[in-house]
């Protein structure tokens, strides 16, 4: 019968543990709804709403600049390609 305790005891400490594990995970699932909560019963949500998306396309503006090479201005290139043709264009 040793054997079966052992088997018992782990089997009970396995359950014990997992149960914790879940406790665990349902604290932390009640507070990050509380904190939502908070954050949804604000008057200047959409406020901050704003400002949220005003710096994420600013940091978004930081790292393409960053990392892609600058765009040429259009009307730029067009102008330049025409002054180009113009002066390779042979004089009659």
């Amino acid at each position: 019968m040793g054997e079966q305790d052992r088997a018992g005891s782990v089997a009970r400490d396995a359950v014990r543990l997992l149960a914790g594990i879940a406790d665990l995970g349902l604290e932390a699932a009640e507070e990050a709804v509380r904190r939502a909560r908070g954050v949804l019963g604000r008057s200047d949500l959409p406020e901050m709403a704003g400002d949220l998306h005003r710096e994420v396309k600013a940091h978004g503006d930081v790292v393409l600049d960053r990392v892609a090479p600058p765009a040429r201005a259009h009307m730029e290139a067009l102008a330049r390609r025409a002054e180009a043709a113009r002066t390779n264009k042979p004089e009659a």
